[in-house]
């Protein structure tokens, strides 16, 4: 497997502390069946915290601790982005990676809020052709409350990015349910971990794996953790059911509570 989200590499941001914690989840890894995984660093602009070079020089170094350790892991380059008005910019010249070269670029969302220029920069990374991808929509409090606002962001050109342990209601029950809900509005096109440690959020993911193999059953579960995560690292297009809207009852939307 490929996990698309993590933050493996150690001492750049709130992921892995040490070298020692970044190989032990790379030993969590391979347990759990991962081959390569994507470090993400968060990359903020207008900081000058976790340059270009700073990560890729970190990146070295861990794949070579974990080569010598015999680790059968391959860890490659990308960002999470959290986004700006000069995130398309910021990629454009570099300053962001995209993940593994590609045109893939994965943004992040204020767990608050949807900013006003979100649409502004789907767009601007579209037009230099690149295709954003958007992290855990379902941790955000506007997708909660809407799922609709990210159905309207997929008709955009994005893409997204679901967090696995959100099925076991990690990050709460509203977060639990909306993961649900765009799963079965066909509204998730990769499952990946978001690590950030060797503890509590590990690699650890082999029970909500078939948690979401039961859940949207094999050929979607094949797509999203194995099929769209390979395309990505070789820069082709990736597959995908077109999402649904989230029908409303009541002026409320439905939030298909049969699905928890």
């Amino acid at each position: 497997m490929i996990d698309l989200h993590s933050h493996i590499l150690p001492s750049v941001d709130d992921g892995a502390v040490d070298l020692d914690m970044s190989l032990r989840i790379a030993r969590i890894y391979v347990d759990n069946g991962y081959e390569k995984v994507i470090a993400t660093p968060h990359f903020i602009d207008g900081t000058k915290k976790n340059s270009r070079y700073e990560l890729l020089e970190k990146l070295e170094e861990l794949n070579s601790a974990i080569q010598l350790e015999e680790i059968d892991l391959e860890v490659l380059p990308g960002s999470e982005i959290y986004i700006s008005p000069s995130t398309a910019a910021d990629v454009v010249t570099g300053k962001a990676l995209t993940l593994n070269n590609s045109r893939y670029v994965l943004i992040e969302l204020p767990s608050n809020d949807i900013p006003k220029y979100t649409d502004t920069v789907i767009y601007e990374l579209q037009i230099k052709g690149y295709l954003p991808i958007i992290s855990h929509p379902e941790r955000n409090s506007k997708i909660i409350e809407n799922p609709n606002m990210l159905y309207s962001m997929l008709e955009k050109g994005a893409l997204t990015q679901m967090n696995l342990q959100s099925l076991e209601g990690m990050y709460g029950k509203s977060a639990k349910e909306t993961a649900l809900v765009l799963l079965r509005h066909n509204m998730i096109h990769f499952a990946a971990s978001d690590t950030h440690s060797d503890g509590r959020r590990s690699p650890e993911t082999r029970r909500m794996l078939k948690l979401l193999e039961n859940k949207i059953g094999k050929e979607n579960y094949w797509r999203i953790v194995y099929e769209n995560p390979e395309k990505v690292i070789i820069n082709k297009p990736i597959t995908y059911r077109y999402a649904e809207k989230v029908k409303k009852s009541n002026g409320i939307l439905n939030i298909l509570s049969s699905l928890i």
